[in-house]
């Protein structure tokens, strides 16, 4: 069972008993701990996972944190824990970032069970960051952000990479919003002749900055004719029968009833593909190809998503899981879902047949 498919269990029981998480310890039992154990981390192992862990610089002990991720005895990561009807506001964030201090780790976790945020120091030592650098909301999964989630496993999380990992891609996203001076100077080094005054710096940071851009929209381009057979969803697809590439099937051709399901790809807010369209059969329980047809081509819906999401280190991995991304309207009311709810929802399937078959 991959990551996703074990927060989705746990957002279905969140999810299922919302209105009777009233409290710390609902909260901790219904989502914190199976959260952990999603992880890979044992609960019931003190040695690993230690509850009420004591943070009081003053060694009064009447400071605790709720609970304590922790290697060869020593602390790696903090959790803060607060009601799943608790909104997570300034004073829970000082209340995790005193802990951080006086701990001295690199990572902490402010929680109400139906959020999770990660913050860590990429600005100054041991100073807890004011802004997560990821925020897990448990009844909206994102893919994206899970596969970042992964990291933080026990068997894949060491802590120091991680942090180096988290600045560098900070930094390199500072440089590419903003260029600094150093990093249009390693450019303009190569291409100007003459010598490097602040003149020549403000001339070459837009060209920079065009540059990068430029080279984005044509990566995009590149992947979206890719051939077909090149294609790849990632691993951690959720849907048993998805297949990884789309390949030729003379035993198992689409039914000619199929349905030619309009949908749109939309991440973070932003859509960045329309006028794409969704291959189905009528009958949701056989095998068949999952195709997105988009600009003349047909992709798989991993590969797709991938390719338009993140052009630069498609097919990579991991790589996107696109149920979460491509989207359809429902004929009922209008409103929007995610592929993987067709799976879900036999009502919501049987009316976009009805509207879409040949």
């Amino acid at each position: 069972m991959t990551l996703y498919d074990s927060l989705s269990k746990i957002a279905e029981q969140i999810q299922s008993q919302r209105h009777l998480i009233t409290s710390e310890q609902a909260t901790i039992l219904v989502s914190i701990q199976p959260f952990i154990r999603a992880l890979g981390y044992d609960t019931q192992n003190l040695a690993e996972v230690q509850p009420e862990f004591t943070a009081d610089p003053h060694s009064s002990g009447t400071e605790r944190v709720d609970y304590v991720i922790k290697r060869d005895g020593k602390p790696i990561m903090l959790i803060e824990v607060k009601s799943a009807n608790t909104t997570l506001n300034q004073h829970h964030w000082k209340q995790l970032h005193s802990y951080f201090v006086s701990l001295d780790v690199e990572f902490g976790v402010l929680t109400n069970g139906l959020e999770y945020r990660f913050y860590t120091d990429t600005k100054k030592n041991n100073v807890m960051d004011e802004e997560p650098f990821l925020s897990i909301d448990m009844l909206r999964l994102d893919a994206t952000e899970i596969s970042i989630l992964d990291g933080f496993s026990k068997t894949r999380f060491a802590p120091a990479q991680t942090l180096r990992k988290i600045k560098i891609s900070n930094l390199l996203e500072k440089e590419l919003n903003r260029p600094s001076d150093n990093f249009v100077k390693h450019f303009a080094r190569q291409v100007h002749s003459g010598s490097i005054w602040q003149t020549v710096i403000e001339e070459f940071r837009p060209l920079v900055k065009r540059a990068w851009d430029d080279l984005v929209d044509q990566e995009i381009s590149r992947r979206l004719r890719r051939p077909d057979d090149e294609e790849e969803d990632g691993e951690n697809l959720t849907l048993p029968d998805t297949v990884n590439t789309i390949q030729k099937d003379e035993k198992n051709p689409l039914p000619e009833t199929s349905a030619k399901i309009p949908v749109f790809l939309r991440y973070k807010g932003e859509i960045l593909a329309q006028e794409a369209t969704l291959t189905l059969p009528p009958d949701m329980h056989v095998s068949f190809k999952k195709v997105i047809h988009f600009q003349g081509k047909d992709w798989t819906i991993g590969g797709s998503a991938t390719a338009i999401i993140h052009p630069l280190t498609a097919p990579a991995k991991p790589a996107m899981n696109g149920l979460d991304y491509w989207r359809v309207i429902d004929p009922l009311d209008g409103k929007d879902c995610g592929l993987r709810t067709i799976w879900k929802d036999e009502a919501l399937a049987a009316r976009l047949f009805e509207k879409y078959a040949k």
